[in-house]
């Protein structure tokens, strides 16, 4: 049995999605989990790698279950409660064996800046601007990353890495919400490591004059001369907030 979960988590305390040997992580966490409920290792992948600090809305993971549980929604519910308080499967589907999990149509990730007063129980999840922003000109700015880009100058991959930096940037917008805090919305079939943090930090490292966009342009384009931006807002501010097959 495949099991398709929906997967909540405040990933501040963590080093990420993927498990690791000697850190604390997301997946290392439910397959905790899993054990003690069903003393079994089970196989889990997770739809998106999400790094250090980066929190999710709707992470999907997907799991074998070598067995049927009598009932799976009071199974589900257990493997939950069991889990740390900062981690919540919020949902799941039975799928089948060829359901790819990492097939998706799109991600949507939403990076928050808070440009107002300290808010101390969202500090976790924001990134605190001292100055108040115009919501109206970062969106004019960051109009630039939309398209297909060869995105390595704005990435973690370093040269001779054996990875695919072009990506298609399906749509950004930022607005302010209710609360008063602006959310930057990054639409995408795919990432590459550190590519929306740098994205972020590009807009408000041109927003305040230190680059213009023909220096994002110029990097967009791999130009000769470019290098890779130094610019990465910090990760603790990104959450996955919604996957679509």
């Amino acid at each position: 049995m495949y099991l398709l979960l929906t997967l909540q988590y405040d990933g501040y305390d963590y080093h990420g999605w993927v498990k690791q040997k000697n850190a604390k992580t997301i997946q290392g966490e439910l397959e905790k989990a899993f054990f003690r409920v069903s003393h079994q290792q089970l196989w889990m992948l997770g739809a998106s790698k999400t790094d250090q600090q980066v929190h999710a809305w709707d992470q999907k993971v997907l799991v074998k279950l070598p067995f049927i549980p009598n009932d799976v929604g009071f199974f589900i519910k257990t493997v939950s409660a069991s889990l740390p308080l900062d981690i919540n499967i919020k949902d799941y589907e039975i799928r089948d064996e060829n359901f790819g999990v990492r097939n998706v149509l799109e991600k949507e990730y939403v990076y928050t800046i808070n440009d107002g007063a300290v808010d101390i129980f969202n500090c976790r999840y924001e990134l605190k601007y001292p100055r108040s922003l115009d919501v109206n000109k970062l969106n004019e700015i960051a109009q630039v990353f939309i398209g297909t880009h060869d995105f390595f100058n704005f990435s973690g991959v370093k040269k001779g890495e054996n990875i695919n930096t072009i990506r298609t940037i399906n749509k950004i917008w930022i607005e302010r919400n209710d609360h008063h805090k602006i959310l930057i919305h990054v639409q995408a079939k795919a990432f590459i490591r550190y590519q929306i943090r740098m994205m972020v930090q590009n807009i408000l490292a041109c927003y305040e004059g230190k680059i213009s966009l023909a220096d994002i342009k110029t990097q967009l384009a791999n130009l000769p001369g470019s290098k890779k931006t130094s610019f990465c807002a910090k990760p603790y501010g990104l959450c996955l907030a919604k996957i679509t097959y």
